[in-house]
């Protein structure tokens, strides 16, 4: 097993039978609506290899119930709860920390894939060394397919700083955070643990860039839902952490990302800086659209 969970987290045991090819980390808290979708849509894969951990973050709805009613079904699924609320980013590294498959990716408690996403993601990785993750098109539940949109576009320019660019034309919701990775790549990066702010996801995936190549595969398809946390109106609000994040509030991902491009050429940075850039007025301009409605509406 890789290494242990938090203190204040227990500890999964470890199966004693050879390590899965993949492992599938899922979430969750307060998923009763939808967890039962989800996880019928991971054990119908027509990939089987696998290990499903659930970490459900102390829910007070029917989620344990009905993640306990699965795992008595399916032995390849591994069910833990929480005993207080870790936070939803605290939630997602465990399940990584808890993983042992070569391949890993995180399913979302309210996403859906379809049965052949693991095998054609899977095949590709075996047989491509040099991508460090893989997904099919992805959509919304109430949207269609768009590579830019939902930033699920292939990422495998040769050169870091092309990959880079490409990475913030094609930025918007970040649909590749769902892929299906090489683990120890990606839980060995700097900033998987480190970092925890708004855009902190972004991150990851630069970093990864800098030697890695992402695909997206034209067979398949993962359906995400619209009930995560960064899609509610308040997000904004609450992932600042500091005066400047209130004018800025993508300031750490812009400083961690301005960081990673160090070494790229000029020109490259100065045109991720335009991004950030816009994309921090954006944001801005969103909450404060945002506080103005909430005060015209009153308590």
């Amino acid at each position: 097993m890789t290494a242990g969970a938090s203190p204040e987290s227990p500890a999964l045991s470890a199966p004693i039978e050879q390590s899965p090819r993949v492992s599938i980390g899922v979430p969750v808290f307060n998923g009763a609506a939808t967890i039962r979708s989800a996880l019928s849509s991971l054990v119908a894969q027509t990939f089987g290899d696998f290990e499903l951990l659930v970490s459900d973050n102390a829910s007070d709805d029917e989620t344990e119930a009905i993640c306990r009613e699965y795992a008595a079904r399916d032995t390849r699924i591994r069910y833990v709860r929480q005993p207080s609320n870790l936070g939803a980013t605290a939630n997602f590294r465990f399940l990584l920390r808890e993983s042992r498959g070569e391949y890993f990716m995180w399913a979302a408690a309210d996403d859906t894939r379809s049965p052949d996403y693991l095998m054609v993601n899977l095949e590709f990785l075996d047989s491509h060394r040099d991508f460090v993750a893989s997904t099919s098109p992805v959509r919304f539940v109430d949207g269609g397919f768009d590579a830019r949109a939902m930033g699920d576009a292939a990422l495998d320019q040769m050169r870091p700083e092309a990959r880079f660019i490409a990475f913030f034309d094609t930025w918007h919701a970040n649909g590749r955070f769902y892929s299906l990775f090489r683990r120890e790549p990606l839980a060995t990066t700097k900033t998987i643990y480190a970092a925890n702010y708004l855009g902190s996801d972004w991150t990851t995936i630069l970093e990864l860039l800098h030697a890695w190549k992402f695909n997206r595969s034209d067979v398949g398809e993962l359906v995400l839902g619209r009930g995560g946390l960064s899609g509610s109106a308040d997000f904004l609000r609450t992932q600042r952490g500091s005066l400047v994040e209130l004018l800025l509030p993508f300031w750490k991902l812009t400083r961690d990302a301005m960081r990673l491009a160090e070494n790229l050429p000029i020109r490259a940075r100065f045109r991720l800086l335009g991004y950030l850039a816009c994309r921090n007025y954006t944001a801005l301009k969103s909450q404060t659209k945002y506080a103005i409605q909430r005060r015209v509406a009153g308590p």
